[in-house]
């Protein structure tokens, strides 16, 4: 029987609207034998041809602290029960194909589509199947030459290795090879990701991505130079900022909704670079928007937090600069200072320290996260930077040794002022090399530590990331200052 268009759920199926991405047809798999499939209709017509009765596959998605990655594929076999399924049962492998730039319509050269997708996990559910896959396999991004990330088109093969066994209602077990149709999922359109379809598609001066939360409270998102369109919003995609790394996501999380409850969130997209913030005027565009989300939003102007990474970093210190008032707190990772006058070609774009002392007066409570080092940005020139002047004068600041904790392997130290208000995190690096920075200075450069479980075995393990990826480190609320308050509360209590 035709199964019609389904998307899956833990436990059940859910309604789905039609999805509209160009369909691209798979008929990988094995012929059952005549006999098996002339016994019952709920069985597909697995002869050559019969693509039309192929089992349905979804895919779905999660970001990691990596980016988004393929992490799942459910199967709906209709009504009969599957059993007799394993690891080994299916071969799936992905394509991944450039969408913009120099290499459009190129296989991406970072990914090799010739190795399946390791499984780590099968569940059978009452109605569906679902194959886990290792996450850090599949990326949903293709990083252009451009440098940009930027959506691919993807396409999915998936074989059955061995038969499996279906129990239909009436109570036969029929042993099947079927063929399966993944035509659905040629873009992280067509992939369901919990967190991301949280938020809507904001088309402005300004793109952003916006969750509406039910609170007074409102989290701004600033994205690193990786995740911005291109220059006059080329291809308004206005959803890598949410797809690079979990600087959009992580907001809306059980783990962040513990401590900012429900809380409204925006996610900015830059049309180039955060760099242009005063050359191209983002700076009222983006105040004005928020503006807007918070009369809209019934949001109390004293509960707006603000968060940024790298260039995100560099533009949630520029909006603090001409908007001493907005924010309550700011939790500022990696500010790339050093990289703004390089990447915009003029003199002018860095904050002078005339106007980064501006920052002792404004309201916002500012906590700077960096690594000790940073193979992209110096930490000298950037939060050390910062931290230097909003401590001018001031005597009594103090220091803290954190060991890094289970899920969080690099230890850390943590400077803060007496009133609390601002504080900053270096988080200590391992693997040092000479690396070139983005303004062409020679420094040490390396990597941190954090842990993950991408093989869904319930165990942690190392991974290192760039040492410029610090920013993960916040987006999990591991920093902590000499009282053991986490950034998160940190930003939530500020005064």
């Amino acid at each position: 029987m035709y199964i019609s268009r389904r998307s899956f759920v833990e436990g059940g199926l859910v309604a789905m609207g039609a999805l509209t991405m160009a369909a691209c047809s798979n008929n990988a798999g094995q012929p059952a034998t005549e006999d098996k499939a002339a016994e019952t209709t709920d069985t597909p017509e697995t002869t050559e041809g019969a693509s039309a009765n192929a089992y349905p596959v979804f895919f779905y998605a999660t970001v990691t602290d990596a980016g988004q990655y393929v992490t799942k594929m459910a199967i709906s076999f209709g009504e009969d029960k599957v059993s007799g399924v394993d690891n080994d049962t299916f071969t799936v492998t992905m394509t991944s194909t450039v969408d913009y730039g120099e290499a459009k319509g190129e296989p991406y050269a970072y990914y090799d589509a010739t190795a399946p997708l390791e499984v780590v996990k099968t569940e059978v559910g009452d109605e569906a199947l679902s194959v886990y896959f290792k996450q850090d396999q599949a990326p949903t991004l293709t990083w252009l030459a451009e440098g940009r990330n930027y959506p691919a088109v993807l396409g999915f093969s998936v074989e059955q290795t061995k038969p499996i066994t279906l129990t239909t209602p009436d109570g036969r077990e029929l042993e099947v090879t079927g063929t399966y149709d993944t035509s659905e999922t040629t873009s992280w359109q067509n992939l369901d990701d919990e967190e991301v379809k949280k938020f809507e598609d904001v088309q402005d001066e300004i793109n952003y991505r916006l969750y509406k939360g039910s609170n007074d409270k409102l989290i701004v998102w600033f994205h690193g130079n990786g995740e911005g369109d291109f220059p006059t919003k080329d291809t308004n995609n206005n959803i890598c900022q949410l797809l690079g790394n979990r600087g959009g996501v992580a907001w809306v999380s059980e783990e962040a909704q513990e401590v900012f409850g429900d809380a409204t969130v925006m996610a900015f997209q830059a049309p180039n670079m955060w760099y242009f913030a005063v050359k191209d005027g983002l700076l009222e565009p983006c105040y004005n928007e928020i503006q807007q989300v918070i009369e809209d939003n019934n949001i109390n102007p004293d509960e707006v937090y603000l968060s940024g990474c790298s260039a995100g970093g560099f533009m949630s210190t520029r909006m603090i600069i001409a908007y001493p008032d907005l924010f309550k707190a700011a939790m500022i990772n990696c500010p790339a200072l050093d990289a703004a006058n390089a990447r915009t070609e003029t003199d002018d774009a860095c904050p002078t320290d005339e106007e980064l002392a501006t920052l002792k007066d404004a309201k916002t409570a500012i906590w700077l996260v960096q690594g000790e080092t940073d193979s992209s940005v110096d930490p000298e020139l950037c939060s050390k930077r910062i931290w230097a002047i909003l401590t001018d004068g001031v005597d009594d600041v103090t220091e803290t040794a954190v060991e890094g904790t289970e899920g969080i392997a690099s230890n850390f130290t943590t400077y803060e002022t007496a009133d609390g208000k601002f504080k900053l995190s270096l988080y200590e690096t391992v693997d040092l090399a000479e690396v070139e920075g983005i303004s062409g200075d020679k420094r040490q450069g390396g990597k941190i530590k954090c842990a993950e479980d991408y093989d869904l075995d319930g165990e942690l393990e190392e991974v290192k990331y760039n040492d410029h990826w610090t920013w993960i480190y916040t987006l999990r609320n591991n920093p902590e200052d000499a009282s053991g308050t986490h950034i998160w509360e940190w930003a939530v209590n500020a005064k």
